[in-house]
């Protein structure tokens, strides 16, 4: 690294482009037993030489997005052409987001400029451009593996015609090829399974061809954080970041279908929440993302994450309860033991006056105010001393906010601490 270098780069990354959306990496932490299975499944018939038009088609489950669907997608294509380029087959990967390109024409224009074909697509038929298109290929003696994403926008639309949609995905029954060797296949990205519907409503012959059909569910708490450590690896300076932070956002976003979790699965919003935790820090001069930037980036407004109206409801030990964990957090940060903020409560309580309630009670507030999402509770790993139950405030919840709030309802409350010197 040249003298001055680091100080351009700054103390928290090392590689910003590992964040973005469009970044593909080399390996698939999570995807790759589907990416194994789709490349399995293309090499040896564009070896061979695949007979009809091919078309596969990746989803998601219902509602969900950022679940790998595009980097799989896209991570897949360029490994084939590697790994065809060995055996002296060309393959050209074209990715078009349909989404933004709602036409026929517009789709053929990308699949046109993505291959380097010299044909007008204004003004010409698209059954013309499609011959230039297979001609092109027959002549150079290539494949071209097109990426539509976002295909349920495409069904949606009213712009391009069910005739067209055959005529695209089924392109060599319309136009035979010279040697019978299909030389253009689709793949197929859709954000849920209802395209599956969508195309039997509207082209139900190509829909009943399809060759493989991969449904890709939302990321886990482990499997987000295993993509979360990739990049964090790849981007960010070693000293920068942490496993406990990592995990933290993991286990925001991370999805449980047995309703451990309330997070989508998303990785595209944990990488993002990754990468403000990290813009945070490094706007700040840090040296090394804190606890505090992951919150802030979790949260989208710190007061909207902390409901006051709520908050004002709650009984004086529920809100010195809370204060607890929230001065606990802003002084240590990660998961407190019990003991810890049952320590830390009772202090309070003293100090406001009060005296602190029973260990039954302390736990039933504690459980309450997990119920409500302000705070996460898990058990420990058994131990030497056996298994505890662990807490942390909401990991969106920003605890500089929360503190602020607490202290003016408890002030507002109690008139302030009885005894002097309490920390407050």
């Amino acid at each position: 690294m040249s003298p001055g270098s680091e100080a351009l780069q700054g103390h928290i990354f090392t590689d910003r482009k590992v964040f973005d959306e469009t970044y593909v990496p080399s390996t698939l932490p999570v995807r790759d037993r589907e990416a194994d299975m789709l490349i399995m499944r293309y090499v040896p018939r564009f070896l061979q030489g695949p007979g009809s038009t091919d078309v596969t088609l990746i989803y998601g489950t219902i509602g969900k997005v950022g679940i790998g669907k595009t980097t799989l997608a896209r991570f897949v294509t360029g490994k084939l052409q590697e790994l065809l380029g060995k055996h002296g087959v060309m393959l050209r990967p074209v990715y078009i987001n349909v989404y933004g390109a709602p036409s026929l024409h517009q789709i053929l224009n990308g699949i046109v400029n993505g291959l380097n074909i010299n044909v007008p697509v204004r003004g010409t038929a698209a059954i013309e451009v499609l011959k230039a298109i297979t001609d092109t290929l027959y002549y150079r003696d290539s494949y071209a593996l097109v990426v539509l994403d976002e295909f349920q926008s495409l069904l949606m639309s009213n712009r391009v015609s069910d005739e067209d949609l055959y005529m695209l995905l089924r392109v060599y029954e319309e136009i035979p090829p010279k040697d019978g060797v299909n030389r253009l296949g689709f793949l197929l990205v859709s954000q849920d399974f209802r395209v599956l519907s969508y195309m039997r409503e509207r082209i139900p012959q190509v829909e009943s061809q399809i060759g493989f059909k991969l449904n890709l569910k939302p990321y886990t708490a482990e499997e987000l954080y295993a993509i979360l450590e990739q990049r964090a690896t790849l981007g960010l300076r070693e000293t920068a970041w942490s496993e406990s932070l990592l995990r933290m956002i993991a286990e925001y976003y991370g999805y449980s279908d047995k309703g451990a979790s309330s997070g989508d699965g998303s990785a595209r919003r944990a990488l993002l929440a990754l990468r403000m935790a990290a813009e945070l820090a490094e706007a700040e001069g840090a040296y090394a993302i804190a606890e505090t930037h992951v919150r802030r980036a979790l949260s989208n407004d710190a007061i909207s994450n902390v409901p006051l109206e709520y908050i004002r409801s709650l009984g004086l030990h529920q809100l010195l309860i809370l204060l607890a964990i929230t001065m606990l957090v802003q002084s240590k940060g990660g998961w407190l033991s019990t003991g810890e903020v049952k320590s830390e409560y009772e202090e309070l309580a003293r100090a406001y006056g009060e005296e602190p309630r029973r260990h039954t009670q302390f736990y039933e507030y504690v459980r309450e105010l997990a119920n409500s999402g302000l705070l996460e509770t898990k058990v420990s790993s058994a131990g030497l001393k056996g298994r505890t139950t662990l807490i942390r405030l909401g990991a969106d919840v920003p605890a500089d906010a929360m503190r602020e709030v607490l202290e003016s309802v408890i002030m507002d409350r109690t008139g302030g601490p009885k005894l002097r010197g309490a920390h407050t």
